[in-house]
């Protein structure tokens, strides 16, 4: 399989849909919930995908044949697989790239993927409600039969899907699997969000297996772990790990920060998958004396203090006289296009640079800078070491088998 294109006629018969068109029978929902488990979250960017990535991979390492599904998605990537395409989600892409072992075919393991305007078609008739979850219930038996244990990922929060009647907790009681949820670090808030979508799983008469929460604040790691294991204590629900936030892993790559910004790069694109300990706006190069640029730094630059950016290349090139090492940064230049000296002396530096038009942002980068700093990283297949890191990461303070068990 590869990837590839589709037409939209393509995209809605391979999302489960089809015009008008009623089935009759009804496949049988497992009853076994052993072997499986929906994984959920309070909410979007809540790392619902990180803990699943975590569990995967430490089932496959106790040698475990695991099956993989995203019932619905709606981030879909288009692949050719047995010569025909598929829109799939753009997590099983991951999923299938990383773990090629993994249960289940293309088609099964993202069984219903939402194409731009699917929920209008839903509501206007030409697509069927009940088609979607008959598909849906299939596909999951398919890879069921095959596995030992089957991780399914939800999308979003708990209530996302619903006006398509397939929201996470609708899809857990039609597939017959507990749920775990994901929730993020934090007392008071993070319990408030479990709340709202435990009651809507509670409706469905979905069992919430465990929590686990996420990005927690190392140094508050403790005390959370106690008090949020007192709230759960009341639900009668257990707590099945506590991730602590690591920076490291959150930053995203200039491949995300490219697509964020709507940018191109300047140079260095082979670089697409580097990210960074730092973020800084320089606007003043006598801020460079005092406070030298660190390693893994990713500097924002305006095209009008040039002079800022040929200081940090001396300071890199000093560096790299001294250790052989250069300093591993990234620059986002903003303003008007720079002289080919400069782009030259970028590459030449092994600094990998981005471009952001003067218009798009204001003149002192401020914003650009808000928007780099409050956006939140997204799992890049292409990016396999940190993919590995973060399995590692999650599987230190999770307890898969309790999960599993």
């Amino acid at each position: 399989c590869r990837p590839g294109m589709a037409s939209r006629r393509q995209t809605l018969a391979l999302a489960g849909a089809s015009s008008g068109r009623r089935w009759l029978s009804s496949t049988p929902v497992r009853q076994d919930k052993k072997r499986g488990v929906f994984v959920a979250a309070t909410g979007q960017h809540h790392g619902k995908t990180t803990v699943t990535l975590g569990l995967v991979s430490a089932l496959l390492r106790k040698g475990v044949k695991v099956g993989y599904q995203k019932p619905v998605g709606q981030q879909t990537v288009p692949i050719e697989c047995d010569g025909e395409m598929l829109q799939v989600d753009r997590d099983v892409d991951i999923f299938k790239h990383i773990w090629p072992e993994l249960i289940g075919k293309y088609r099964d393991a993202s069984p219903v993927a939402f194409p731009p305007n699917f929920t209008r078609m839903v509501l206007d008739g030409e697509v069927q409600s009940h088609e979607l979850r008959e598909r849906t219930i299939k596909s999951f038996n398919t890879i069921y039969e095959q596995s030992e244990y089957l991780v399914a990922e939800g999308t979003g929060h708990i209530g996302v899907g619903s006006i398509v009647g397939l929201n996470n907790a609708q899809v857990a009681e039609a597939i017959g699997l507990d749920v775990v949820m994901v929730a993020p670090g934090g007392l008071g808030i993070s319990f408030d969000q479990l709340a709202v979508n435990h009651a809507m799983l509670k409706h469905y008469r979905v069992n919430l297996k465990g929590v686990v929460l996420n990005r927690v604040s190392p140094k508050k790691l403790d005390m959370v772990r106690h008090y949020y294991k007192k709230a759960l204590d009341t639900i009668g629900v257990p707590l099945f790990g506590v991730i602590p936030e690591n920076d490291t892993l959150a930053q995203p790559s200039l491949r995300s920060l490219k697509k964020l910004l709507d940018c191109e790069f300047l140079c260095g694109e082979e670089y697409e998958l580097r990210h960074f300990d730092h973020t800084r706006l320089i606007i003043s190069v006598k801020e460079l004396p005092r406070s030298p640029v660190q390693p893994r730094s990713l500097l924002i630059v305006h095209t009008s203090r040039l002079e800022v950016l040929f200081a940090f290349l001396r300071q890199n090139k000093e560096v790299i006289d001294a250790t052989g090492n250069d300093l591993e940064s990234g620059v986002i230049l903003v303003g008007s296009v720079p002289e080919k000296e400069l782009v030259d002396e970028l590459k030449s530096s092994n600094v990998p640079a981005l471009f952001v038009e003067k218009g798009n942002f204001d003149g002192t980068g401020f914003k650009l800078l808000e928007k780099v700093l409050g956006f939140t990283h997204k799992h890049h297949k292409q990016d396999v070491t940190r993919i590995l890191r973060t399995c590692e990461h999650v599987e230190q303070f999770v307890d898969v088998d309790a999960i599993t068990a």
